[in-house]
């Protein structure tokens, strides 16, 4: 007779999430370093095969099942493979143009703001998000949402030059 499956949950960062990780999961006596593959999201369940409760009179073992749960991150809000950031850019920036650094969880990139860029514009950072949980070759994109800045401590002079500028 098979032995019984086990289920286990496991919670994980959104940045385990991204690069894979492993758990150290203990089932009565046993102790199983759990690998956790990249891409994983809230729901998923991963098997590892024979690794429940042991069979019955030469029965095979059942599986141990990890519940995943993502736990939230401060600064990306997941969506499928794809994530969403906010980057700050400053007044001058927004102007004029330039690039601003951009955490993704692979790294700082900088990105390419253009000139006259509006507050709450979008910019998508194609193959910067999640991995496929199947196709791990296969990354989502990263959304990032531009929020203007305004300067602060203007100087006198600043101050009437920008009030020039508003009445043209």
């Amino acid at each position: 007779q098979p032995g019984q499956d086990l289920e286990v949950e496991v919670q994980v960062t959104l940045q385990e999430a991204y690069t894979g990780t492993t758990r150290l999961i203990r089932t009565g006596e046993k102790q199983i370093e759990a690998k956790i593959p990249k891409g994983v999201r809230t729901g998923s369940k991963v098997r590892l095969a024979g690794q429940g409760q042991p069979g019955f009179a030469g029965g095979k073992s059942g599986n141990l099942y990890l519940l995943i749960t993502v736990s939230p991150d401060s600064q990306f809000e997941r969506d499928g493979d794809n994530l969403k950031t906010k980057a700050s850019v400053d007044f001058y920036r927004a102007i004029l143009g330039g690039e601003v650094s951009v955490r993704t969880l692979g790294g700082e990139i900088l990105l390419k703001i253009p000139p006259l860029v509006q507050s709450g514009k979008k910019f998508r950072l194609k193959g910067k998000g999640m991995p496929n949980l199947e196709k791990p070759a296969q990354q989502g994109d990263l959304l990032v949402e531009v929020l203007i800045t305004l300067p602060e401590n203007l100087s006198e002079e600043e101050l009437a030059t920008l009030r020039d500028l508003a009445k043209k």
